[in-house]
């Protein structure tokens, strides 16, 4: 039986941000500057700026009394060279990734090279989605997340932001806020799994990115900031028990360190 959920190593302390919020507002703003000062940031700016337009499929949850921030966030997305195709879905009692799957199922996913899947409550700086894009292709990752910012809420620390670093490949990309997936993944992984929680697929995605050689990633240099806590509006007992059962049914069975690491970083 899958024991992911049976620890807290790797976690971030739920009281992390309340006990150091104006530590963290700073130390986002000293990593700008060691970006900057490092060239991290202009190398990734060039490689955004030469990357050919691609294809890709926007896919999001329309959340009852939230249009305007799936807006703001879909808004900001829209100032790329890139073609952006926006599939969305209105939020009917399943789980997130049950509703994505009637997002992008009315679009023939072989018109696009990569298919990103957001939630409502993350900021973004400007250039976000070409500097995501060209980094995750440069690097060859086929699954790809954008990091944490220290003040940003978040579940595990593989997944904050790394000093000094472009990107992280990594062994493990987490379901949300935002996913990256290449074209090259998406006969493996679409349609999603349809659990009610959507717990434990992406450990799931952890092991077959490790059966298949994929390299899946953590992308430092296009980092978000989360808005809300993660697991507030349902029991976290309920979530780990359908994820316990689905990862022991898929035969996911790496250790939870094997899992949640960094294995390479890139400036």
């Amino acid at each position: 039986m899958s024991a992911f959920f049976a620890s807290d190593d790797g976690l971030v302390p739920r009281t992390y941000w309340r006990r150091y919020d104006k530590l963290l507002r700073v130390a986002d703003t000293a990593q700008e500057a060691v970006e900057r000062l490092l060239g991290i940031r202009g190398r990734a700016l060039r490689r955004a700026r030469a990357m050919p337009p691609q294809r890709v499929l926007v896919a999001a949850v329309e959340v009852p009394g939230r249009e305007a921030d799936l807006a703001r966030v879909i808004g900001r997305l829209g100032a790329t060279h890139h073609a952006l195709t926006v599939a969305t879905q209105r939020m009917l009692p399943r789980g997130k990734m049950a509703n994505i799957n009637a997002a992008i199922a009315p679009f023939d996913l072989e018109r696009f090279d990569w298919l990103l899947v957001i939630d409502d409550d993350i900021e973004v700086r400007a250039g976000f989605l070409d500097v995501l894009l060209a980094e995750a292709a440069y690097r060859g990752f086929r699954l790809a997340m954008p990091a944490h910012r220290q003040h940003s809420f978040a579940t595990y620390r593989v997944t904050r932001r790394h000093w000094a670093s472009a990107s992280r490949r990594t062994g493990y990309v987490e379901i949300g806020p935002v996913t990256l997936l290449h074209r090259g993944v998406f006969g493996d992984l679409i349609p999603f799994p349809e659990l009610r929680w959507a717990w434990g697929i992406d450990v799931a995605w952890a092991n077959l990115a490790v059966r298949r050689g994929w390299p899946i990633g953590v992308v430092d240099v296009a980092p978000i900031r989360h808005l809300r806590p993660v697991a507030g509006g349902y029991r976290v007992d309920e979530a780990t028990a359908e994820a316990e059962a689905f990862l022991e049914a898929a035969g996911a069975d790496l250790p939870r360190a094997a899992i949640l690491r960094s294995i390479a970083r890139y400036r």
